[in-house]
């Protein structure tokens, strides 16, 4: 759904065979059949990227059917609402499984194939990775946990042709049924996303396929998330300020 999907259909488009990966069988199956009603050649297997047997099958089963393994694209992620203070511990558990080791288990297991391919490995994080933002500690502190990851394999892997990809996601329209967590760890729904400040799903697939075509590292989406980065990065203390008063005018409505 959402960003993953639209990334799916738009390198589909370029030609990419493309592997679905999701917990919800349903889901799957509807994209894929659309995938290969539009001329696409796609295959769905269904797993959770934060149990690593289900993804050794992922790349197993990728392999078997298509010998290799060009791009690995880690877009699983959950987010949640609530300060620190509020926060039931099952949060982190929660957001740091599928943030950190939904990507850390798929890329363990493609490494090996993508260092034949030379191929690439992306990583989705958001410019909540930029800085800790009030209400969601536990989602930034994950998203920043990609950046570490993703710096640490850049310099591991070099000169072995892989393209290591970190985007980093901003304000995005998303699906009807997309939840995320509040401070008890129960699923939300989250409100709909329709305003034009945000992003639609293909322009950040856009900026994806960008990534991945042009072998960049680091892709800021956004206008207001490349400000995010260089307000904290060259006046940190404004960065801090904007934050409080916002934060302020926030509790006071």
């Amino acid at each position: 759904m959402g960003i993953g999907k639209a990334t799916a259909f738009l390198l589909a488009k370029h030609g990419v065979k493309i592997v679905l990966n999701g917990r919800n069988e349903e889901k799957l199956e509807k994209t894929k059949v659309k995938m290969i009603a539009n001329g696409y050649e796609a295959i769905a297997v269904k797993g959770d990227v934060t149990i690593p047997k289900d993804c050794e099958k992922l790349i197993n089963t990728t392999i078997e059917i298509y010998g290799k393994i060009d791009i690995l694209i880690n877009n699983a992620g959950i987010s949640m609402r609530g300060n620190f203070e509020m926060l039931d511990i099952s949060v982190f558990e929660k957001v740091y499984n599928t943030n950190i080791l939904g990507a850390v288990y798929p890329t363990k297991f493609a490494l090996p194939h993508i260092k034949s391919s030379k191929g690439s490995i992306l990583f989705i994080s958001s410019v909540a990775a930029i800085r800790g933002l009030p209400g969601i500690s536990a989602y930034c502190s994950a998203k920043m946990a990609l950046t570490a990851i993703a710096e640490s394999l850049k310099v591991e892997l070099s000169g072995s042709g892989v393209h290591i990809g970190l985007v980093h996601v901003g304000f995005t329209q998303n699906e009807v049924d997309k939840k995320t967590m509040n401070a008890d760890g129960n699923l939300i729904p989250i409100e709909e996303r329709s305003s034009k400040k945000a992003q639609t799903t293909t322009e950040v697939a856009l900026a994806i396929f960008k990534n991945i075509k042009r072998r960049h590292f680091k892709t800021i989406i956004s206008f207001l998330g490349k400000m995010n980065a260089f307000t904290n990065k060259i006046f940190p203390r404004l960065a801090d300020k904007i934050l409080v008063n916002s934060m302020k005018s926030t509790m006071y409505k």
